[in-house]
C-alpha cells in the first residue's frame, strides 16, 4: 500500500471513529457530512506531510488540491461551511497533531486565497 493509500485509510477510519464517538451532533447532521467529507479527505490528504511537519513547505500536489476544494467551495453556498466542518473533524486528534501555523501558511504558499477558513480555531458555525 503507498503512503497515500494509507493516509486515506487513516483519516477514512478516524472519520468513523468520530462520527460514533461525536455525540454532540444530531446523526443526520454528521451523516449528512460523510459523502462530502470523502472528497474533501481524499483531497487534503496531499498536504498532510506539511500540515504535520515533515515537510518544510506543502508540494505542487497539495497545492493543486488545494486549489480543487476552493473550486467546490465556491459551488454551492454552504459548501464553504462544509469543507470548514469536514477539515475540523479530520484535524480533531490526528496524529501525528497537524500543526496551527502549517495549517494558517498554506493558503500563502500555495498562492492562493480559499473560500472556506482553514485555521486551528475555526468556528464553522459562523461560515
Amino acid at each position: 500500500m503507498d503512503t497515500h493509500t494509507t493516509k486515506l485509510v487513516v483519516i477514512s477510519l478516524l472519520l468513523v471513529l468520530l462520527v460514533i464517538s461525536d455525540h454532540t451532533r444530531p446523526l443526520i447532521q454528521v451523516h449528512s457530512y460523510v459523502p462530502f467529507c470523502a472528497y474533501t479527505y481524499d483531497y487534503f490528504a496531499y498536504c498532510l506531510d506539511f500540515l504535520t511537519g515533515y515537510y518544510y513547505k506543502p508540494d505542487k500536489k497539495c497545492c493543486v488540491h488545494i486549489a480543487k476544494l476552493n473550486v467546490i467551495a465556491k459551488h454551492k453556498k454552504e459548501n464553504p461551511r462544509l469543507l470548514c466542518n469536514c477539515i475540523e473533524i479530520m484535524t480533531r486528534g490526528y496524529t501525528p497533531p497537524i500543526l496551527a501555523d502549517k495549517i494558517q501558511q498554506l493558503p500563502l504558499l500555495c498562492n492562493t486565497h480559499l473560500s472556506f477558513p482553514i485555521s486551528s480555531s475555526m468556528d464553522c458555525s459562523t461560515v
